[in-house]
């Protein structure tokens, strides 16, 4: 599933670093960061637009501006460089369910920020960076499978912590309610249309249903 320069071998070297000139420019370290946020950013729009497999290297590195052979010298494959897209992402969501939270006491006012920032943040990405929390494991590509299952789970322990620290009956089985909250949180990307209930709302609403229950009195 990984492209390849026709004209040039590409380059295994890191990237430089901010002592260090990029070969095909002799621009700084401060060049090459921005070249490679450039990338990125041009990667995400494609991947969402074209999907992982439409959208090729040479088409990021002309959107990017640069040569094929610089892309690759940044990422030496586009799996290197759909595992940058997803973690952009996935710490870019990390940091905002842990900032939703942040000054709040309550254990359910946290659970209920951090259920709103999920879904908020869900609902208003691109879809390269959505895919990384519904598709399943096994189908991440299997160079990158390892990082992304990590970062999956560093961002699902933020949810656990809620979920050790809610007043709950003795009974509930915390870890499939865990998985569970996620998962119809997560679910609302596939059935969610702009126009009708906010990202807030769903997530307050799907919060409240777990808490109190549905059945009638």
């Amino acid at each position: 599933m990984t492209d390849r320069p026709l004209a040039r071998r590409r380059s295994t070297k890191a990237p430089p670093s901010n002592e260090e000139a990029t070969p095909e420019t002799g621009a700084t370290g401060t060049k090459a960061a921005d070249a490679r946020q450039r990338i990125i950013a041009v990667a995400e729009a494609l991947f969402t637009q074209r999907g992982f497999e439409g959208a090729s290297m040479r088409d990021i590195a002309a959107a990017a501006n640069l040569n094929v052979a610089s892309s690759y010298y940044y990422f030496p494959s586009k799996e290197k460089l759909l595992w940058a897209v997803w973690e952009k992402g996935g710490l870019e969501l990390l940091a905002r369910a842990k900032s939703a939270m942040e000054g709040i006491a309550d254990p359910w006012e946290r659970m209920e920020a951090a259920c709103v920032a999920h879904v908020s943040g869900l609902l208003d990405w691109r879809r390269a960076n959505q895919i990384l929390f519904v598709m399943p494991p096994w189908q991440y590509p299997e160079g990158i499978r390892d990082q992304v299952i990590a970062l999956r789970d560093e961002y699902e322990r933020v949810f656990a912590e809620l979920v050790d620290d809610l007043p709950l009956r003795e009974e509930v089985d915390r870890h499939q309610l865990r998985l569970m909250l996620i998962g119809a949180l997560s679910w609302s990307l596939y059935w969610y249309k702009p126009g009708g209930d906010t990202p807030e709302k769903i997530a307050r609403c799907m919060l409240n249903m777990l808490r109190t229950g549905v059945q009638a009195s």
